[in-house]
């Protein structure tokens, strides 16, 4: 082995690694969220997440924000919906989903939202999708369908489905659109600009919600798990979990990096079982499978013309 692939061998290790930490964040922060019902409020989580998140990146992004100004007050509009679809509709509003339905339901839901984005795709960026990408889309709606229906597809006939799951895959639209939203933006944007900007946006529209909570009095109920879900949320899911993520994409690629959201059910099981009390059944299984190989398919980039 060359000294070059020796150095290049160890720096995709080191992605790898990057990449599993990130997806244990991710998988852990359903647990987070299903773990904190009763004393935290699903809202006053949200807030704390995303609004401490842009005061602890705001040191590091400062001189970056200087260098991006024209550039972001240019595309104030396309942050803001990156700002609503991501911290809030995909991240904030999944807290209330977890009042209602299980942390691995959550990660196997999740696994889903790379079929959302070529649907999405399709739609608003006119991008080409084979028959085999569209194949791979209705097998993953099938596995989510028969995922939310626990096995019994008489429990979709009669609309009696968890209303937690539902709300699940709205926010995984939610996360898709945000996806959409910054392919929209021109190149040249720091990734800490944009990261900063779109969680102060999250943490400003959280406030409505965040402050009829306090008003109403459902306020945090101290003790450690208070404590632990709050630093929680404002520092792993949204900083390290993120920049994690995109420091590995940089290394590794999108399509490779991909395959590691598949990890996040099996990390919502591996610390909510434990932790929640929560069992894997033949649903879970079943339907993860079928989105698995849904996606997988889905994932399949067209050919090129040849020249």
């Amino acid at each position: 082995m060359t000294q070059h692939s020796a150095a290049t061998g160890k720096s995709d290790a080191g992605a790898h690694i990057v990449m599993v930490i990130a997806v244990l964040i991710f998988g852990m922060n359903y647990v987070i969220g299903r773990l904190a019902i009763g004393e935290v409020p699903a809202y006053t989580l949200g807030f704390t997440r995303w609004t401490f998140a842009a005061l602890l990146l705001l040191p590091f992004a400062w001189r970056h924000l200087k260098a991006d100004r024209e550039r972001l007050v240019a595309n104030w509009k396309l942050l803001v919906l990156a700002g609503f679809l991501m911290p809030f509709m995909g991240a904030g509003v999944t807290y209330v989903a977890l009042t209602h339905t299980t942390a691995i339901n959550g990660g196997v839901i999740q696994t889903s939202m790379p079929v959302m984005i070529v649907i999405l795709a399709w739609i608003f960026l006119r991008e080409k999708t084979t028959t085999t990408q569209w194949l791979g889309t209705a097998l993953a709606i099938l596995g989510v369908l028969y995922l939310i229906a626990r096995g019994d597809p008489q429990v979709l006939l009669s609309l009696s489905f968890n209303l937690g799951d539902a709300i699940l895959i709205a926010c995984n639209l939610g996360l898709a659109g945000y996806s959409i939203a910054v392919r929209r933006l021109p190149a040249g944007i720091h990734p800490l600009s944009l990261l900063i900007c779109v969680c102060a946006v999250g943490g400003i529209i959280h406030v409505p919600f965040f402050v009829t909570e306090v008003a109403t009095g459902q306020v945090p109920v101290p003790g450690p798990v208070a404590y632990v879900s709050l630093v929680f949320v404002a520092i792993f899911p949204s900083v390290v979990a993120i920049m994690c993520w995109n420091k590995a994409i940089a290394r590794l690629g999108a399509p490779r990096a991909g395959y590691y959201m598949y990890l996040t059910p099996v990390t919502a099981a591996l610390f909510g079982i434990p932790l929640l009390g929560e069992t894997i059944s033949m649903f879970h299984v079943i339907g993860g499978a079928v989105i698995i190989a849904g996606v997988t398919l889905s994932s399949r980039k067209p050919k090129a013309d040849p020249a």
